[in-house]
């Protein structure tokens, strides 16, 4: 088969590949930011749980203070503009690093007063910072029927509500 314009079939097959590494035609899309940005959240709950105190107690001192914070807080950038975090930008680390639902991760988002909470004053130690993570989802979160219509979230809560406070531990 010989094709008249050659250019234009070219043409034709980077646009084709543009869109399904890009756009996200077939499901690609999700695959293609995983892989480009380190997404491999925990599959359990106690797994999402020691993974955010892991990446908020950085120096691992065993308290959870503003620096920690702050040094986290610059993996919740992709746009480029470290002085401001969007919305878009905190829901996108939520899910892809912890796993949770994009409505958790509005909800965690929007108490935490859409990125605009100042941590400098944020001290708390390892252990009440796990136990924090735990209640919110657990209590303020799973605790609203309306927050268990989703599929991720009716398995989470499920999950979260089988663990006990004094399960939840970080080896």
């Amino acid at each position: 088969m010989e094709y008249k314009n050659p250019i234009s079939l070219m043409i034709s097959l980077q646009l084709t590949v543009f869109t399904l590494l890009f756009c996200g035609t077939c499901g690609f899309s999700g695959y293609w930011f995983n892989m480009f940005n380190h997404c491999n959240p925990p599959e359990q709950m106690l797994g999402k749980f020691c993974a955010t105190l892991l990446d908020n107690d950085v120096n691992g001192d065993g308290r959870v203070d503003g620096k920690d914070i702050g040094y986290d807080l610059l993996f919740y950038n992709y746009d480029g503009d470290l002085c401001t975090s969007q919305s878009w930008e905190f829901i996108t680390r939520f899910t892809c690093r912890y796993g949770y639902s994009q409505e958790y991760a509005r909800f965690v988002n929007a108490m935490l007063g859409g990125g605009g909470v100042d941590f400098s004053r944020f001290n708390i130690s390892s252990d009440a910072f796990l136990t924090m993570q735990y209640t919110r989802f657990k209590n303020a979160y799973c605790g609203d029927p309306k927050n268990r219509e989703n599929p991720v979230d009716r398995i989470q809560c499920a999950e979260v509500d089988r663990l006990k406070a004094e399960d939840v531990k970080c080896a």
